[in-house]
């Protein structure tokens, strides 16, 4: 009997890349590196990014008030694209450069805080208005509830009294029907006891209704007193209420607008100077030294 060796199945070979050596790698590198060529500003590119900048914020609108936020976060965005314009190009000045820029900024810069300063008076007014007018309407509808209290009050009091004596009166009325409909007895007759006690019972009934009536009159008096005194001092509160609406709905009708026709004149300022730096001729002095 033979032997016959087992066979074994191929392995994958896993395909290897030689990494460049180290200083391979370092050459490569250098040689990269002394290939770059350096590059020079191009003025005519910077003053176009800079100038579409500058008309970018000077066509900007701020939606909603207030607008404190926007004009101080709006300055902040000039004042970096200048320094932009600076640092990218610093040698393009021309000799009145700094001076008409700062008037600018400074000129636009008083008139927005002015707006700044006026929109937080405006604000701070507004929100006085309201408060008063949330502590008008708070005083109002104390005031209904007030009277609903004392109404009530007054009507439950004399209800109960009135109610006792209509009880009593009652009371009479079904004795004097009593009366009335029994037969008198031959004493009853002769002494007239029967009608005595008839008569007894209709005064008595009489004076409860009196009583009852003169309830009821003091009743709607009273009623009558709570209403007028509630009316006048609701007609106060209620005016003072739409002098207070009035006066802000004047307020909110002054509110300041985005200043977007100051912003825009700055801005095409600034293009004009910084396109004028860029276009100046070249300084003589400079001319004559290369000479």
């Amino acid at each position: 009997m033979s032997y016959e060796p087992r066979s074994r199945g191929i392995r994958s070979r896993r395909i290897s890349t030689k990494k460049p050596h180290s200083k391979e790698r370092k050459e490569s590198q250098e040689t990269t590196f002394l290939y770059q060529e350096p590059t020079t500003p191009d003025p005519q590119q910077i003053t176009s990014r800079i100038t579409n900048a500058l008309e970018h914020l000077g066509n900007q609108r701020f939606a909603l008030p207030p607008y404190s936020e926007h004009f101080e976060r709006w300055m902040k965005d000039i004042e970096s694209v200048l320094i932009d314009f600076q640092d990218s190009l610093p040698d393009a000045k021309t000799p009145d450069y700094d001076e008409r820029v700062n008037a600018l900024l400074s000129n636009v810069r008083t008139e927005l805080n002015r707006r700044i300063a006026a929109e937080k008076t405006l604000t701070s007014e507004i929100a006085e208005m309201q408060k008063q007018l949330s502590v008008s309407d708070i005083e109002l509808s104390n005031l209904e509830r007030e009277q609903r209290n004392k109404t009530n009050e007054t009507k439950r009091k004399y209800g109960d009294s009135m109610r006792k004596i209509q009880d009593e009166i009652d009371t009479l009325d079904h004795q004097r029907l009593r009366l009335l409909r029994k037969k008198p007895s031959l004493l009853e007759r002769i002494f007239g006891t029967s009608n005595t006690r008839i008569a007894s019972n209709t005064s008595m009934l009489e004076s409860k209704r009196t009583a009852l009536a003169g309830k009821e009159k003091r009743l709607t008096e009273q009623l009558d007193i709570l209403k007028s005194d509630y009316e006048s001092r609701r007609k106060q509160i209620t005016e003072r209420g739409r002098e207070l609406r009035e006066k802000l709905d004047a307020l909110k009708a002054n509110r300041l607008d985005d200043a977007v026709q100051i912003r825009q004149d700055v801005c095409n300022q600034l293009r004009q100077v910084v396109a004028a730096s860029i276009n100046q001729p070249a300084n003589p002095s400079q001319g004559e030294n290369a000479q």
